[in-house]
């Protein structure tokens, strides 16, 4: 089985403030990675990370991503490895600038953009090897969207990271109430 993230990076704002926009709170504890929950971390270069233990988590959908985006810019990641699927995302001020978005279930070379994508994509695109390729040179079509993260945060979720890897993460606490599927009887 294999991990299933949500992460967000965000530069130009405090940690503090990257937290009350998301309805976050810091616990008191902390942990390593991986985790189920919740967690926070600082990054070089003044990016700030919270990273959640599920690929759909609220923090990396359109609503938290614009409001936490404003006045700051922000790199927004979601993997689910047991399917084959990874995007990215740039936001900055409130607003999508692009996102680039893998499914592999669908098409193992399958690739879809939206907004104005770096230049490097479209290299990155074009060297991808084939699912099936033995190499361990190259990247395959899941990495684009994780390179194009890394590239910009200094971040992957897969990598060594001495940041990360001599620190325990921050545990947090969703203040937000989570939506029930079911409606208790009157």
């Amino acid at each position: 089985m294999g991990v299933s993230l949500s992460w967000v990076a965000v530069q130009g704002l405090s940690a503090e403030d990257a937290l009350s926009r998301l309805g976050l709170k810091h616990t008191g504890n902390t942990c390593s990675y991986p985790f189920k929950g919740i967690a926070s971390h600082g990054l070089l270069a003044d990016w700030f990370l919270v990273m959640a233990g599920r690929c759909d988590h609220r923090i990396g959908l359109p609503p938290s991503l614009s409001t936490l985006s404003a006045g700051c810019r922000l790199v927004a990641c979601a993997l689910e490895e047991h399917v084959n699927y990874a995007s990215t995302a740039l936001w900055q001020d409130g607003q999508m600038i692009w996102r680039v978005e893998h499914q592999g279930d669908v098409d193992p070379e399958n690739m879809s953009c939206q907004g104005q994508v770096p230049q490097r994509f479209h290299g990155l695109l074009a060297t991808a090897q084939p699912e099936d390729s033995e190499s361990l040179e190259g990247h395959f079509h899941m990495d684009v969207p994780l390179i194009l993260a890394k590239e910009l945060t200094g971040f992957r979720h897969d990598e060594s990271n001495p940041v990360l890897d001599n620190t325990p993460f921050d545990e947090l606490l969703d203040l937000q109430p989570k939506a029930r599927w079911w409606k208790p009887w009157a």
